[in-house]
């Protein structure tokens, strides 16, 4: 069976440590620490990397139409299914296999598949919510700006110039996004780790990242990480047009390896939860 990690309140009897059998070590982790930590269980936790093998290694068959034997609907629902299996079903797998090790209590395949398929449905509905949140309430708070804006006579972006009007729109916009993709980042491992309904996620994410000392810190981390993970890669390959079209399998290669990266901040934010949840 797959550990079940809660706040304190939630758990029947004791929520100490040492009934949780969880190591003081693992608290005292920084945010660097987890992530040094996460690439070790790669290495302890082959499977890890084989499952995200295989839907990485089936993404790049079907960027490059390699099935052409498939009609182009069929291929487009498979890219939707290994896309989606990559963002939920690896991280929630992940999140399985990492709770397991801090809990002393290791995870195997079957049961971490087990409990990654069964919670997907949480997973997913978290993540609606999530996203209903972080795109709402910004383009809510920046409405009375748009209606300020109209009411002001003559053209007000001829008045203080495009790039400033855009400046202040965008910062009125971006800063609670960014406030709330954080304060609920940890969703998809409550859903998952702590076995929460979507809700339930949402309030759990929320209070991790109140707690969390050094949140500004991890916000920046997170954003540098995953623009590394995603993006940097296929970004630099765009720079050197010439060598991409000389060497096509570098930009596999580049996706790839943006791709495997990212697996290792799932493991960290499954390490951070832990950390947090059991503080």
């Amino acid at each position: 069976m797959a550990p079940t990690i809660k706040e304190r309140d939630d758990v029947d009897g004791c929520g100490c440590l040492e009934c949780r059998n969880i190591e003081t070590t693992t608290t005292n982790r920084t945010v660097l620490d987890a992530l040094v930590w996460s690439v070790r269980l790669l290495r302890s936790s082959p499977s890890i990397v084989a499952f995200a093998g295989v839907i990485v290694l089936a993404n790049r068959l079907l960027e490059t139409d390699s099935i052409d034997v498939l009609p182009l609907p069929v291929i487009d629902v498979l890219e939707a299914l290994a896309a989606f299996a990559f963002i939920f079903l690896i991280r929630a797998y992940v999140g399985t296999i990492v709770a397991g090790e801090l809990a002393g209590d290791p995870v195997t395949i079957r049961a971490g598949l087990h409990r990654s398929i069964a919670r997907i449905p949480a997973v997913v509905g978290g993540v609606l919510l999530l996203v209903f949140f972080v795109m709402m309430i910004p383009s809510l708070l920046t409405l009375p700006l748009l209606v300020l804006v109209g009411l002001i006579p003559g053209n007000p972006v001829e008045m203080v110039s495009f790039p400033v009007a855009a400046a202040v729109g965008g910062i009125v916009f971006a800063v609670p996004f960014l406030l709330l993709m954080f304060k609920f980042w940890f969703v998809p491992e409550a859903c998952v780790i702590g076995q929460y309904g979507p809700i339930e996620s949402l309030r759990v994410s929320w209070r991790i990242t109140t707690n969390y000392r050094g949140k500004v810190v991890l916000i920046v981390v997170i954003a540098i990480g995953s623009a590394i993970s995603f993006y940097l890669p296929p970004s630099l390959l765009e720079m050197g047009t010439s060598l991409a079209s000389s060497t096509p399998g570098l930009s596999m290669i580049s996706s790839s390896v943006g791709e495997l990266l990212s697996i290792v901040w799932a493991g960290a934010y499954a390490h951070i939860y832990v950390q947090e949840i059991v503080s």
